[in-house]
């Protein structure tokens, strides 16, 4: 059984009481990102689903790639930019390029400054390959943690919303999923940030510099979706502008909690 038929029936197997968006949520993560199909599958509407997925931190508007695309290793002209691309640059591939410009056009002058762009050509497109896929691991590490920070971050807001509406027999605990689920975004965040800076700090060294010529064979032949992009250092201000709303919202909360213990007094 595949990991989507797995999850599917379970969550068509669901009995307890709150299980079910945990289950929807294991479903939507393994690939079944089809609203209708999950909303079949759980015998409830789909207005239910969309609930349970925002319980769990999941937005079906920008979170489809959730358990699908990730990015992969690249060959750019065939060339990977490591060992594999030795009979394509060793001395071997140099003079049978050589050899087969000066077969092809008369003048040997021409032929070997041919022959030379050829081999430079090549040398770009290694060099490029070898950039996205040096960065791979970090980047792959950075979108997870990016997604992960998204997911928390949706969880908080949610929390506060469901503070503003809880009753006063359920504030406490409330505003108890509240504080966890700002302690769990921030930590979230700080994550995304160190994984960031370290793709950051390893793009920064002076061998994994590339040039345009690199860049536009780069962009020519890799999908929009699979290029590697260096996130750019907003020196924490992000983190700083969340703490600054968790003490609004906190500070908001602490007001209520004076005024249910008064009416609780009185």
């Amino acid at each position: 059984m595949t990991d989507r038929e797995r999850t599917m029936a379970a969550l068509r197997a669901w009995a307890e009481p709150g299980l079910r968006a945990r289950l929807i949520k294991a479903a939507w993560d393994a690939g079944n990102q089809n609203v209708n199909e999950l909303a079949e599958a759980a015998r409830v509407d789909r207005k239910t689903v969309y609930a349970d997925l925002a319980a769990e931190g999941i937005d079906p508007k920008t979170d489809r790639t959730q358990g699908g695309t990730v990015l992969e290793p690249i060959s750019i002209n065939g060339l990977y930019g490591d060992e594999r691309d030795e009979h394509l640059l060793g001395n071997k591939a140099i003079a049978a390029v050589l050899d087969a410009f000066r077969d092809c056009v008369p003048d040997q002058a021409q032929a070997d400054k041919q022959a030379t762009q050829e081999f430079r050509l090549r040398m770009h497109a290694s060099a490029a390959a070898s950039w996205h896929n040096t960065l791979l691991p970090l980047a792959q590490a950075a979108l997870e943690r990016r997604r992960d920070a998204e997911r928390a971050l949706r969880l908080w807001h949610t929390a506060y919303e469901a503070l503003g509406e809880a009753k006063t027999s359920e504030w406490a605990a409330a505003h108890h999923r509240f504080i966890r689920a700002w302690q769990d975004a921030r930590r979230a965040v700080e994550e995304q940030q160190t994984a960031e800076a370290a793709m950051r700090d390893k793009a920064s060294t002076y061998m994994m510099q590339i040039g345009e010529v690199e860049r536009r064979l780069y962009e020519e032949n890799v999908p929009a979706e699979q290029r590697i992009t260096i996130p750019e250092d907003d020196h924490g201000r992000h983190l700083e502008m969340l703490e600054d709303v968790q003490k609004q919202r906190a500070a908001t909360a602490a007001q209520t909690l004076r005024l249910l213990g008064g009416l609780a007094a009185g």
